[in-house]
């Protein structure tokens, strides 16, 4: 019994021999991955699109002249400076963004209404071709 256990031969759980690292593990991840290479990989988008905080309604510490200003309030300012520039950073960049998708939309649109137009005309085009050879099969045109 006790030479059992002391073999390992016993029908337990198994334990790794050693601690697996980064590598292992990456490795581990990648041999699972191409086991089922039919199968689609879902990798999530990147949630950066964080909308910074709204700007105070009622800033509480405001100050005077730059006499009493005290040693820990330039770093306030610094701070709500820093805060003030993200959130206009955002906004701009929300507003590119916009823009660019709006130019798109147009543009794709456009193409549309061309592919559409260009359609039309053909289907009348074959229609018309159509409609001829019927009458000519009819005896109607000589």
């Amino acid at each position: 019994m006790v030479e059992d256990e002391a073999s390992g031969s016993s029908d337990g759980p198994k334990i790794n021999p050693y601690k697996m690292g980064t590598y292992d593990l990456v490795r581990m991840r990648i041999n699972k991955l191409m086991e089922k290479p039919d199968v689609p990989v879902v990798i999530p988008e990147s949630s950066r699109k964080k909308q910074p905080k709204a700007p105070p309604d009622f800033v509480r510490n405001v100050w005077g002249s730059a006499a009493g200003v005290g040693s820990g309030d330039f770093h306030i300012y610094r701070g709500i400076r820093r805060r003030e520039y993200a959130r206009l950073e955002f906004i701009e960049q929300q507003a590119k963004e916009k823009a660019k998708a709006d130019a798109f939309n147009a543009e794709h649109e456009e193409k549309n209404r061309a592919i559409e137009e260009k359609t039309a005309k053909k289907r009348a085009k074959r229609q018309k071709r159509k409609a001829a050879l019927k009458r000519k099969r009819r005896g109607l045109i000589p």
